[in-house]
């Protein structure tokens, strides 16, 4: 297809993933390459993750990439990580305050609803602007565009965003800039300060398909994206990728281990009712699904591993995917977010494993029935519980997303959910699970109605002329109890059940060992006080 109008360049700001190309690039690549615009991507994540690594990692950096990279042990991989993990601490406590390999400045992009930190960080040079600045202008030299436009998935990646537009304003001339991604879909829907938009030109939300094809189309042509887009990866470089293996646990360490490519799916979620999420949000609630064909077309044009990022992927889809990858007779290996409902029946559950699924993950939140219908998540416990014995009769591992401190939720409830999960880990159930804590978030149902959930939200403090990000809101929940202390219990055991330690011991037990740990720490604080 002849190629149109502007060059475009996609770019992966500091700092995601190591061990596969976060996706957001590929598929606006994809889809704008299909409708023939001319589009270049680049990782610099990746790029400047490496760079930091040669530069401060002494005379065994390249040795350890290259182990990190390839078919090495699990325990010798987990050596390696160990040992990045500990030049990242180095390097804040000695270079850069605000480093990490993954999470640089999250703490500051969370909270920033002033703009005026996040550009006292820009403005400040860090380990990573060096290499950041000069795989810019390799990037910049290479593609020669008129237009970028960078992907900000996280909080932990708005500094580096904006590093790129700081410096492309200052050494590119008339270069367009673009800032689009999940950060700012959920994060600067209200923005009103005027300071960030010396640096972008245009804010993309929701999906960027035909936001970012008027731009460069310059308004004119806004197709209605289809239901499904196979990624380009031209441009990414699969041998820069590495694995970080901080623990043998094989159903954890998929998201940091093997370098797959990630699909969707369907656009949207097919249940969208959940009361913590953002499902006003467009991108949430415009389901919409493809036929099963144009998803095993990408699947074997694509090749490797497979990793679906649906909110949930649609169990009725999910099956006729599997019987198309049957129908062909395509080996591959694949998993995904799921809902953990009736559908997955034994012979389902058997059916994806035939398919290729070797792993699901899934929300189980509060692991309580009342809190449950209460969030309006569609199961239960029962539900739940029987749909990942079927998934573990089938050989397919089991990650659970669990939530704490859900409006109205009592200690008890709390310390129930954790006898609940200690039995899912027990009986071979779930192989890993993660707790966080609730966050109200201004997009989801509870914060539209707080009083039905007994908070109320604390008023913003912002001016006028100066938002930036709007995202959590603060409340008061009259009563609620002690959610810090009680997560410390509910992590310390956790993190103990997935080590396989503990699996004897009731709530309680870890509530007692909890005190204990905290009274010891105290007393030794006090010890070194002179």
């Amino acid at each position: 297809m002849k190629r149109k109008g502007h060059r475009l360049l996609l770019l992966t700001p500091p700092f995601v993933q190591t061990n596969t190309p976060y996706p957001a690039t590929m598929h606006l690549a994809g889809y704008l390459r299909s409708r023939g615009y001319a589009v270049e991507q680049r990782d610099l994540s990746i790029k400047v993750v490496r760079d930091i690594l040669t530069e401060h990692g002494g005379d065994d950096a390249d040795e350890l990439l290259e182990l990190l990279s390839g078919d090495a042990p699990p325990e010798a991989k987990v050596d390696a990580s160990a040992y990045i993990d500990e030049l990242a601490i180095w390097i804040r406590d000695n270079v850069d305050p605000g480093f990490g390999f993954s999470r640089y400045a999250e703490r500051i992009g969370a909270a920033a609803s002033d703009f005026g930190e996040v550009e006292r960080l820009v403005r400040r040079r860090g380990v990573m602007d060096a290499p950041l600045e000069r795989r810019l202008a390799e990037a910049m030299d290479e593609t020669r565009p008129d237009i970028v436009g960078v992907t900000c998935p996280f909080p932990g990646t708005v500094v580096g965003a904006f590093k790129i537009a700081r410096w492309i304003r200052r050494n590119c001339n008339g270069v367009k800039l673009v800032l689009g991604g999940g950060y700012v879909s959920t994060e600067l829907r209200e923005m009103d300060d005027p300071r960030p938009r010396k640096y972008f030109d245009e804010f993309l939300f929701d999906e960027g398909y035909a936001p970012m094809e008027r731009v460069v189309s310059d308004g004119r042509s806004a197709s209605e994206p289809p239901p499904f887009v196979c990624p380009d990866y031209s441009g990414v470089y699969w041998s820069e990728y590495f694995d970080v293996v901080e623990t043998e646990n094989p159903m954890h360490r998929l998201w940091s281990v093997g370098r797959w490519r990630k699909l969707q799916m369907a656009r949207g979620c097919y249940w969208h009712k959940c009361a913590f999420c953002d499902v006003i949000l467009p991108y949430i609630n415009c389901f919409e699904q493809p036929a099963a064909n144009e998803i095993v077309d990408a699947m074997e044009k694509l090749g490797g591993g497979f990793h679906f990022v649906d909110e949930a992927m649609p169990p009725a889809l999910v099956r006729r995917v599997c019987d198309e990858i049957l129908r062909r007779g395509l080996k591959c290996e694949w998993w995904g977010n799921i809902r953990f409902d009736k559908s997955y029946t034994r012979e389902m559950c058997r059916l994806m494993a035939k398919a290729g699924c070797i792993a699901v993950t899934g929300g189980l939140e509060c692991a309580d029935d009342r809190l449950l219908a209460l969030m309006n998540k569609g199961i239960t416990l029962a539900s739940a519980r029987a749909a990942m014995r079927n998934f573990k009769s089938a050989g397919i591992m089991v990650h659970a997303y669990l939530m704490y401190g859900f409006p109205t939720e009592t200690e008890a409830e709390a310390m129930g959910a954790l006898d609940y999960v200690r039995g899912l880990v027990a009986d071979g159930l779930v192989q890993s699970a993660f707790w966080h804590r609730f966050a109200l978030t201004c997009h989801s149902p509870v914060a539209r109605s707080p009083e039905e959930f007994g908070i109320v939200p604390l008023p913003p403090k912002r001016r006028k002329g100066r938002t930036f990000a709007v995202n959590e809101i603060p409340f008061d929940e009259p009563g609620a109890p002690d959610w810090d202390r009680i997560g410390k219990v509910l992590n310390l055991a956790l993190y103990n059940f997935m080590e396989g330690r503990g699996l004897d011991r009731p709530a309680s037990w870890w509530k007692a060992k909890q005190r204990r740990m905290a009274r010891e720490n105290s007393t030794k604080g006090k010890r070194c006080v002179k």
